[in-house]
């Protein structure tokens, strides 16, 4: 007799279902949220199980790859999906949601999530500790750059080492903000160092790919941009076609048809927000200082002055990451194209 299992995964414990064929419950109960625990309830409790499912969480990743290990059939449930599902429910536990994921894996009524490989979860790792060291110098300078203000004191803009340089020029050492500034220019200094650190390690690892190197031969994608779409998409092969994957990062409007009623909203904001993010930046550099001409380019100015220069840019990105997409599979690198008269 075939069996299901829901597990509905908090941070010690984790909830379990286990049904059958037709939806009786066999077993509930709660064990550690630990691979070990989950193996042994699993091999006493369901040794004939179809299919073992729990949501998208901080957990997730790791738990799917333990138990993929020791060869437990487990699958990734889209938290959206799955919370669509059952909010129906009128009661909210943890049992129930377990019950109720178990129910959603016996249907197949579910979107199974793409869990990351271990390196790319490394390597995203990387790339989120460096953007939040980045988010913080910026912070400290702006800060910085308010406190001097509220004096009257202003000076060009800087960032890093000359930054700092400009800061102690203006603040003699007998000035009252001097003590003050020192200690945040302390902590920039020693953000921007381990920054660097971070930074070291991103080109190591995108001059060792070839796959990388390809897509930075689009212009406006840097190694930054190159290995965070390398490792947030992971397996290129997944996708049907390399128009859905602006749509899986977001880049996509939202579309709301009922009746009558049928327009196009703002973008979704769906997927992952720094990949997001770096693929505008992309699109800003493409359109305003990238000098030699290309097709992408003279579309992406057409479109700016047609729909403005917000607009433009989310679309010139999501024809980034639909190029970027296309490279790695074919294996190719970006066309330039022949210079022609701009309209």
């Amino acid at each position: 007799m075939k069996q299901y299992v829901g597990l509905d995964v908090s941070q010690k414990e984790t909830s379990v279902c286990v049904v059958d064929q037709n939806g009786k419950v066999l077993f509930e109960g709660k064990v550690a949220s630990d691979p070990g625990a989950l193996a042994g309830v699993m091999h006493k409790r369901a040794p004939a199980a179809e299919r073992i499912g729990f949501e998208t969480g901080a957990m997730a990743s790791w738990l799917w790859h333990e138990l993929k290990r020791i060869g437990l059939p487990v699958v990734c449930v889209d938290a959206r999906h799955a919370h669509a599902a059952l909010s129906v429910r009128m009661n909210k536990s943890d049992p129930n949601d377990a019950r109720g994921l178990a129910e959603l894996i016996r249907a197949g009524w579910y979107r199974e999530a793409r869990v990351k490989s271990d390196d790319s979860q490394a390597t995203r790792s990387l790339l989120i500790a460096r953007s939040r060291l980045v988010c913080i110098r910026r912070d400290l300078e702006n800060q910085v750059r308010s406190l001097l203000k509220e004096i009257g004191l202003l000076f060009p803009r800087a960032i890093g080492g000359p930054f700092r340089t400009h800061v102690l020029r203006l603040l003699d050492d007998k000035h009252v903000l001097r003590s003050i500034v020192e200690g945040l220019l302390a902590v920039h200094q020693q953000v921007e160092e381990q920054q660097a650190v971070l930074d070291k390690r991103v080109r190591m690892e995108a001059k060792s790919d070839e796959t990388i190197q390809r897509l930075m031969s689009v212009p406006g994608v840097g190694v930054v941009t190159a290995l965070a779409f390398r490792h947030t998409i992971d397996d290129p092969t997944r996708f049907r076609s390399a128009q859905t994957v602006g749509a899986y990062l977001g880049l996509t409007p939202r579309r709301k048809q009922s009746g009558e009623q049928d327009y196009n909203g703002r973008i979704s904001k769906w997927g992952d927000r720094l990949l997001r993010t770096y693929l505008f930046e992309a699109a800003s550099v493409l359109l305003h200082r990238t000098q030699r001409w290309s097709i992408l380019k003279a579309w992406g100015t057409r479109l700016m002055k047609r729909v403005g220069a917000k607009k433009a840019k989310v679309a010139v990105a999501r024809k980034i990451a639909v190029i970027l997409h296309c490279i790695w599979t074919d294996g190719t690198s970006f066309e330039w194209g022949t210079e022609t008269k701009m309209a």
